[in-house]
């Protein structure tokens, strides 16, 4: 895994805090699909959306956002 470019994947998604939000809630649902799999049990989670033999949630999570298969999107919020 390349760390030095950690700072490129901060403008897909906008800031450094937001951009560990988004590496965590994908990693984790990688995480439930390669656990039901390797259980062979049925989960409702996405796949990966990269070929890869890799088994580790954030490095393929990582992989997905620099071949730009994922965007996330902030929910603006309506202060009143």
């Amino acid at each position: 895994m390349d760390l030095y470019k950690m700072d490129s994947l901060t403008d897909v998604v906008g800031s450094k805090y937001s951009l560990c939000i988004a590496l965590a809630k994908r990693s984790r649902e990688l995480g439930q699909y390669i656990t039901a799999k390797r259980n062979m049990e049925r989960v409702n989670a996405v796949p990966p959306l990269i070929d890869t033999d890799s088994e580790d949630p954030l490095e393929i999570t990582i992989k997905e956002l620099q071949e730009g298969k994922l965007s996330f999107s902030q929910a603006e919020e309506n202060l009143i």
